[in-house]
């Protein structure tokens, strides 16, 4: 079964790069990887025929794809495209996570993972944003490596697989045809896809290469354009020299450090002085090297996605990425503006241990949850009071369910003010603590798992949720189980952190950086009315809490001082908190659209 999708560049033009990478990445993952190669890819590009004439040995010991079945699905589809439109994304991502190489096109903002492995212009990273993996490292790089040559008496010419725009003949009349290099010291490797001869009496000429890489080093100078090809021959410890096909591998080669000869024709004054002094040259390469061997195909067969397709509120196919690293991406729904994370490493769920209201609660907070009881008390009852002053029919006798009750802070306190209170959460340990400790029904359910309706009181008059909704990665299954479980009238109570207070806003990057790993949605109260409408709710009241003065830059953390008070004062006046509280009643239907709101700054 193929678990993993390779889909390299076929297009003419474009280089053999693609291809080369992809059966390398290919070989290395194994018998669960595959390599498309479309049978009729349309005009400009290779079909899958004359890639297997072009690459036999290849095409004959890894398994090719050149047709999709309906209803084909992979584990991770791999892009490396160059450029990959929306609309292949579209067609790529309804398939399976999409993870694209060096990717340069309209697909950089909107996949769920990136890898750059060639170095890319500042402008360009701008443009797109980081990728979640980035390094020379994960070139595929020879094994064969050589000392820095002190002369250059050797040179090997290869411009790639392809050579569209005829760059070995073009260096070669410059530097043979110029008198500057005996045609006997040069050696010209035409590639599988290439339609030109070398046109030179007396050079060295041979035909595609299997692993050309573990040659570079036998050569003191490789002279070739910005590619995998420059970064193996530097690593292996030659001198690298470019001449490039257009301005975008100029702008690249001069970004990574290498000399070049410049973009279409070759410069014979700086090739002179190269032949002349290759100090020069051989120091650039040395810098541009790779710093280390790192295995792509081993971190791509690791990457086990959760949640990276479709907003999960509104099901908006693409989102926009805010912010990438290893281990997840964070997209900001175009739609509906919900921030939702996209995880991408294995990992057990951690509130099914008891360390983690323990000894884990303590190292954030101080004290364990048992210890902070009484002050969750006095919150829950402010936010009892919240709930009660909305439900103008009285709440004596009715039932509230608390999701992800914990040890039942809030359940007791539901309780002590005439409620039914409720409790459910996924660890066993708090809900026998809640079942002996307050006498109170709960019982051990996860909330988000598909086809439990069945387990929870219907026609409730409140749904509570204290920093829980943003641990469930399907918030929309869960938005529609609080609908389904609410009379006409009830109220949907929760928090959650806010993607809008002080410290998203100061520096977003050092959020989502912190923001925790099972954290998959990130809200705000200016985003929470609309997500929520689309579920039937009209928010009531949304209350902004978590206020760090400290966290305004040049603030210091002293609660006397004049610049904290006053800090504190804009915080409540601008909604600035870290944190937020939703309040919203349920009136009974869908009705897409922007809710109206009041909003409290507390």
């Amino acid at each position: 079964m193929v678990e993993i999708i390779l889909v390299p560049s076929v297009r003419r033009g474009n280089g053999s790069g693609h291809l080369s990478r992809c059966f390398g990445l290919a070989k290395a993952i194994g018998a669960g990887a595959a390599i498309f190669l479309p049978a009729d890819p349309g005009p400009g590009c290779w079909s899958s025929d004359e890639l297997r004439l072009a690459y036999p040995r290849e095409t004959k010991t890894i398994r090719i794809v050149d047709e999709l079945g309906k209803g084909a699905r992979f584990a991770l589809v791999v892009l490396d495209n160059r450029e990959t439109s929306i609309l292949e994304l579209e067609r790529w991502s309804a398939l399976g996570p999409v993870a694209a190489i060096d990717e340069g096109g309209e697909a950089r903002l909107r996949a769920e993972y990136l890898v750059d492995i060639l170095p890319r212009p500042p402008r360009a990273i701008r443009s797109g944003g980081p990728a979640n993996l980035a390094s020379l490292g994960f070139l595929s790089l020879p094994t064969a490596r050589r000392q820095p040559p002190s002369a250059l008496k050797r040179l090997l010419v290869s411009f790639g697989g392809e050579d569209p725009a005829g760059l070995a003949d073009r260096f070669l009349e410059a530097a043979i045809g110029g008198g500057l290099v005996e045609p006997q010291q040069v050696t010209v490797v035409s590639g599988a896809l290439s339609r030109a001869a070398a046109t030179f009496p007396g050079i060295t000429a041979i035909g595609p290469v299997q692993d050309l890489k573990e040659m570079l080093r036998s050569y003191d100078l490789v002279v070739t354009q910005f590619g995998l090809t420059a970064f193996e021959a530097a690593w292996a410890g030659c001198a690298v020299l470019l001449l490039n096909p257009g301005a975008v591998h100029e702008g690249l080669a001069r970004a990574a450090g290498f000399v070049s000869l410049g973009a279409g024709k070759p410069d014979r004054g700086v090739l002179r002085r190269v032949l002349a002094d290759p100090a020069a040259v051989v120091a650039a390469s040395q810098a541009a090297a790779p710093r280390e061997r790192l295995d792509l195909a081993a971190r791509l067969s690791t990457l086990t996605p959760r949640h990276a397709g479709a907003c999960p509120s509104c099901g908006e196919r693409f989102g926009h990425a805010l912010y990438r690293t290893e281990r997840k991406t964070y997209f900001a729904c175009p739609s509906c503006g919900l921030v939702r994370m996209a995880y991408f490493l294995a990992r057990s769920n951690p509130y099914t241990d008891r360390s983690y209201f323990f000894e884990e609660y303590k190292a954030q907070y101080g004290r364990t949850y048992i210890e902070d009881i009484p002050a969750i008390r006095k919150q829950a009852d402010r936010r009892l009071a919240v709930i009660e002053s909305l439900l103008p029919a009285g709440h004596e006798g009715e039932t509230v369910l608390d999701i992800g009750c914990a040890y039942g802070a809030f359940v007791a306190q539901a309780q002590s003010r005439g409620w039914n209170a409720v409790g459910v959460d996924i660890a066993i340990d708090a809900v026998e603590y809640v079942r002996a400790t307050w006498k109170a029904p709960a019982f051990v359910a996860d909330f988000s798992a598909p086809a439990a309706d069945g387990l929870y009181p219907r026609l409730l008059a409140c749904v509570s949720m204290w920093y829980v909704i943003e641990h469930f990665d399907e918030v929309g299954r869960v938005l529609r189980r609080v609908a389904s479980l609410l009379k006409t009238g009830g109220l949907f109570a929760f928090s959650t952190p806010s993607g809008s207070g002080v410290s998203a806003r100061r520096n977003a990057p050092a959020f989502f950086e912190r923001s925790p790993d099972d954290h998959f949605t990130v809200w705000s109260p200016a985003t929470a009315p609309g997500i929520l409408k689309r579920f039937g709710f009209k928010v009531q009241r949304i209350v902004v809490t978590g206020h760090h003065p400290e966290r305004f830059p040049g603030i210091p953390a002293d609660p006397h001082s004049f610049r904290y008070r006053a800090a504190m004062s804009v915080s409540r006046l601008f909604g600035l908190g870290d944190t937020f509280e939703c309040y919203a009643v349920y009136e009974g239907r869908l009705n897409g659209g922007t809710a109206g709101r009041a909003t409290e700054r507390t």
